[in-house]
């Protein structure tokens, strides 16, 4: 998922309220980065680790690289997991870290759970006590959002503007808790389809029980433009519901400089445990499409 323009500060989030009593053990092997980049990310590797239970070590491989102009940094899970032991739905698709999180073992040995880069050419802040100076880019507040998507906060969507046609491929937990307006969940819809493309462009909430709830009993709205922003569509929370300042705007897709959010929210943290659970069924959806 990238990052862009538009976040907001928000303190960190007190140990005592954390969901975990016993941290996750994070490994992260480093490639080029500079030591006082380590400190920041380690700082919101320790985050993660005290909100995502696993009794599954986790490695993450990080690289200090120019991605490109725009891109302050991406995360992407090392593998991905369908029927394995205890998989809530054993047709969806099931990012390293949380398959192995639900199976109780390392699915994947050879891999690592999550693999990002952030960018050498970015003019970071590295400090961990959310005080950038003038101009500077939060790093914690990056590698915290992230690694967010790495751990399961993503779709596996795509969408060809020229033709209007979204592909799942390989549909993730989270396609199967992303509901249309009409309830249908995107994991249901025929792929490759123009029927899936509308859905993609339009109107999107979340469906979990768990986020809902955080939420004060509404559907968190998905960030789905109608015109597809890739990199960004479906695998974010709507950016103009969850502004900067928010305390759910961490898992928005937009961050200035400046801004610091060391606080995952309550609505991604609730999302991150729906997906531990059996989405719940959508509303019925025509036949499939004939295979292509």
């Amino acid at each position: 998922g990238g990052l862009a323009n538009e976040l907001a500060p928000n303190a960190p989030l007190p140990r005592e309220k954390r969901a975990v009593s016993k941290p996750t053990t994070i490994t992260v092997r480093y490639t080029n980065f500079p030591e006082q980049a380590k400190v920041a990310f380690d700082a919101a590797v320790g985050i993660w680790a005290d909100l995502f239970p696993s009794n599954v070590p986790m490695t993450i491989d990080a690289t200090w690289s120019n991605p490109g102009a725009g891109v302050l940094g991406s995360a992407r899970p090392g593998n991905y997991h369908s029927g394995f032991t205890n998989a809530p739905d054993k047709d969806l698709y099931y990012p390293s870290a949380l398959a192995n999180a639900i199976a109780g073992k390392d699915l994947d040995p050879s891999s690592a759970e999550i693999v990002a880069r952030f960018s050498s050419g970015t003019v970071w802040y590295f400090g961990t006590d959310g005080q950038p100076s003038f101009g500077k880019y939060d790093l914690v507040t990056v590698v915290l959002h992230e690694l967010c998507h790495g751990l399961g906060f993503l779709s596996s969507d795509t969408y060809d503007p020229y033709s209007g046609v979204g592909t799942l491929d390989r549909p993730t937990a989270y396609d199967a808790f992303a509901r249309t307006v009409d309830d249908k969940r995107l994991s249901d819809l025929p792929t490759p389809s123009v029927e899936l493309g509308r859905a993609l462009t339009n109107t999107l909430y979340w469906g979990g029980p768990l986020g809902i709830a955080a939420n004060n009993g509404i559907k968190p709205k998905i960030y789905s433009p109608t015109r597809y922003d890739d990199g960004s569509s479906v695998s974010h929370l709507d950016e103009s519901t969850f502004p900067s300042g928010d305390k759910n705007s961490l898992m928005s897709p937009q961050l200035d400089a400046g801004e610091v959010i060391h606080d995952v929210g309550p609505i991604a943290a609730a999302m991150l445990e729906d997906l531990r659970t059996k989405p719940p069924a959508g509303a019925v959806t025509a036949l499939p499409s004939p295979p292509r």
